[in-house]
């Protein structure tokens, strides 16, 4: 009997020790658990001040570093409204915050419009090569350049019942979609009709001169490109017209132009120069300068009304980054 009632105390001892570990790893667990908690930034960024949504809109966005940075500082209100912003692009915080810093009393939304475009850069001081792969997609402006000596290969002429002047020269693509547009005008009584089209390098520089001689070079800069920077020179673009109406002092106030407006993005093609953008775009108001970017890209900025410089910027360029 003794030796039954040992084995039973045994047990007992033996079943209390169990209890007791398994009690020290619940509470060094929870205690470990408190430990790490209040040396997270979750932690850290609720103590000074984010809340629960701001705290992992940090997390997603920053580095630890700057992670690191913001645990021991006070709350930023201009850093977590520029993390809020449509369309923020990571790479880009820090030139925000600059721009930001000189420019106290521009929208958030504005200056990251401005930072995403590169308006933040003195025009043709920030070149960028232009990405050839992209093709109907890629952009030129004042900050992307075309490589030296850039044509491109499929370049075609056009009837002469769709322009006046001299001969005039897209690529296929541009040219069949330009068909499909002026077939659909047609059939709405709008006579479309280009005046200008594919330019070579030695084209864009002699009209680029041109305007510098007679205007000084602050002015050609607002309604022309320097060379190797025209959109012209990628035989995407094409100036736009119609037989009522070639003037480009009127030609925005003509029925022509708004059926355009209403529907150039049915075949590809967009405003490329609105009206209220010359801030991002660099160029003064051209109702008739239309580009060819294809159907859905077209249709995307027409919804959208953003330039071509900012769809670029978030959708195309930022894109790729997050996809290496």
């Amino acid at each position: 009997m003794k030796k039954k009632y040992k084995l039973k105390k045994n047990a007992r001892y033996g079943l209390g020790a169990i209890i007791v570990v398994i009690a020290l790893i619940i509470v060094g667990r929870a205690v470990y658990k408190d430990y790490v908690y209040k040396h997270s930034y979750e932690y850290n960024l609720e103590l000074r001040g984010y809340d629960e949504k701001e705290i992992k809109l940090l997390i997603d966005n920053l580095d630890n570093k700057r992670l690191d940075k913001l645990s021991n500082t006070k709350k930023n209100p201009i850093l977590i409204a520029f993390l809020q912003e449509k369309y923020y692009i990571k790479d880009n915080l820090d030139r925000y915050l600059k721009y930001y810093e000189n420019n106290k009393k521009t929208a958030y939304s504005d200056i990251v419009a401005i930072v995403n475009t590169n308006n933040d850069y003195a025009f043709y001081e920030h070149d960028i090569d232009t990405d050839l792969n992209l093709n109907e997609k890629l952009l030129c402006n004042k900050f992307y350049k075309l490589p030296d000596g850039y044509e491109p290969d499929d370049l075609v002429e056009m009837k002469n019942k769709y322009y006046y002047g001299d001969v005039q020269i897209v690529r296929q693509e541009v040219y069949d979609a330009f068909v499909d547009m002026w077939n659909a005008a047609n059939n709405e009584g709008i006579y479309l009709i280009v005046n200008s089209s594919y330019r070579s390098f030695d084209d864009q520089t002699e009209l680029y001169n041109l305007y510098k001689d007679n205007y000084g070079a602050k002015q050609a800069d607002s309604v022309a490109s320097r060379p190797g920077y025209s959109e012209h020179q990628t035989g995407l673009s094409v100036d736009i017209f119609s037989k009522d109406n070639t003037s480009t002092k009127t030609f925005k106030d003509s029925p022509a132009y708004n059926w355009l407006k209403d529907n150039s993005y049915k075949y590809g093609f967009i405003l490329r120069y609105p009206e209220g953008k010359e801030n991002l775009t660099g160029y003064e108001f051209e109702a008739w300068h239309y580009r060819y970017v294809g159907k859905k890209i077209a249709k995307e900025i027409h919804n959208s009304n953003l330039t071509y410089e900012e769809y670029y910027a978030y959708y195309i360029e930022n894109s790729q980054k997050k996809e290496k």
